[in-house]
C-alpha cells in the first residue's frame, strides 16, 4: 500500500514536533485503545487532569481508520475499527530520533522484531518485543511536505499538577535486571524517586518516564499500566476510584496512585558512564536508593 504524502484532513492535524531527530531519547508512551467517537472527550480530560495540553493529534484514515492524540505520556490511539490482537498486545508506543539507530541498539539485548520498519504518514514504524515480553511500537516521526511545527504551550514550572507515568512491575529479584534493560531501551540513567509513596512498599526507580516498581511477589494480571503522581496530599477529584490504591481513568486505563512531596528533588542513582550500566544504586557506596521502601527519605541512607 502507498503511503500518502500528505494527511487528508491537515487542518486537523498538528504535531509540536514534527521531526523526531532531535528527541534527546526515545519518549514512551502508555498506550490507550478507543473508539474515534470518543477521542475528543477523552483527550479533553487528560488535558483537564493533567494540566497540559496535547501535544500532537494524527488522523491516519488510510492506516486502519486510525486517529492518534497524545497528551502527556499518554497516546490515545482511536479508531473507526474493531483494534486486532497485536494492537491489543503491544503495552507501549516509543517515539525515537532514529528508527534504524533504535534499532540497532537492540541488537543483543534479546529483543524480537516482530513487524520490520515500514514508511507511514508520521515517519516510519516497526513492531518489536523485548525480553521481558512486553511488545512495543516503535515510531520515528519526520515531516510531511509543508508541515510546521505547533508551538507548545507555555505552563508553569512551578504549578503543581498530577502527573502520568508508563508504569511497570516486576518482581523484587528481578527488579536490578529491569532497571539496567530500560536504561538501554530508552537511553537514560535511572533516578531514585524520593518521597514517592505508593499503596504498598516496594522497590521504585524512574527511567525516563518510566516508574519500575519492584514488589515482594510476583505481580499478578493485569497490572496499572499507569502510575497517577500527585503532590503529597492532593487527590485527584475526577477519576473513579477502582481498586485499592488505583483509579480507573477514560480508556479504560488503570493508573496506580502515588504521592510526592513536591520540594523532594530527583537524584540520578549514579554518574551516567560508558560502561554497561549495573543495577540501579549498586554502584553507590551511601546505600541502594532503589531498594527503599517508597515513601523512605533516601537521606536518611547515608546517615
Amino acid at each position: 500500500m502507498s503511503v500518502p504524502r500528505r494527511p487528508a484532513d491537515p487542518e486537523r492535524w498538528f504535531r509540536t514536533r514534527p521531526d523526531s531527530s532531535a528527541l534527546p531519547r526515545p519518549r514512551l508512551l502508555a498506550r490507550s485503545l478507543i473508539d474515534v467517537r470518543d477521542l475528543d472527550d477523552h483527550l479533553a480530560f487528560y488535558e483537564r487532569l493533567l494540566g497540559v495540553p496535547a501535544d500532537l493529534r494524527m488522523p491516519i484514515p488510510d492506516f486502519g481508520g486510525l486517529e492518534l492524540a497524545a497528551v502527556g505520556n499518554l497516546l490515545l490511539i482511536a479508531s473507526e475499527r474493531p483494534f486486532t490482537a497485536v494492537q491489543r498486545q503491544t503495552a507501549y508506543s516509543l517515539i525515537v530520533p532514529s528508527l534504524d539507530r533504535q534499532l540497532a541498539l537492540l541488537d543483543g539485548t534479546g529483543t524480537t522484531v516482530l513487524e520490520p520498519p515500514e514508511p507511514i504518514l508520521p515517519g516510519a514504524r516497526a513492531r518489536v518485543r523485548y525480553p521481558d515480553g512486553t511488545v512495543a511500537e516503535l515510531v520515528e516521526h519526520r515531516p510531511w511536505k509543508g508541515e510546521q511545527a505547533r508551538p507548545g504551550v507555555s505552563t508553569d514550572p512551578h504549578l503543581a499538577t498530577p502527573r502520568l507515568l508508563v508504569r511497570r512491575a516486576v518482581h523484587a529479584d528481578d527488579f536490578p535486571g529491569a532497571v539496567r534493560l530500560y536504561e538501554t531501551l530508552l537511553q537514560t540513567s535511572a533516578t531514585a524517586p524520593p518521597e514517592l509513596t505508593g499503596p504498598q512498599r516496594a522497590r521504585t526507580a524512574i527511567v525516563g518516564n518510566l516508574l519500575l516498581v519492584g514488589l515482594a511477589t510476583a505481580p499478578s494480571a493485569p497490572q496499572p499500566q499507569l502510575a497517577l503522581i500527585t503532590p503529597a496530599g492532593e487527590h485527584p477529584t475526577s477519576p473513579a476510584r477502582g481498586t485499592a490504591g488505583a483509579v480507573v481513568l477514560p480508556g479504560p486505563v488503570t493508573a496506580e496512585l502515588w504521592s510526592e512531596h513536591p520540594a523532594a528533588a530527583r537524584e540520578p542513582l549514579r554518574p551516567p558512564t560508558a560502561e554497561q550500566p549495573d543495577a540501579a544504586g549498586e554502584q553507590r557506596g551511601e546505600g541502594d536508593l532503589a531498594a527503599l521502601p517508597a515513601g523512605a527519605d533516601p537521606r536518611k541512607a547515608e546517615d
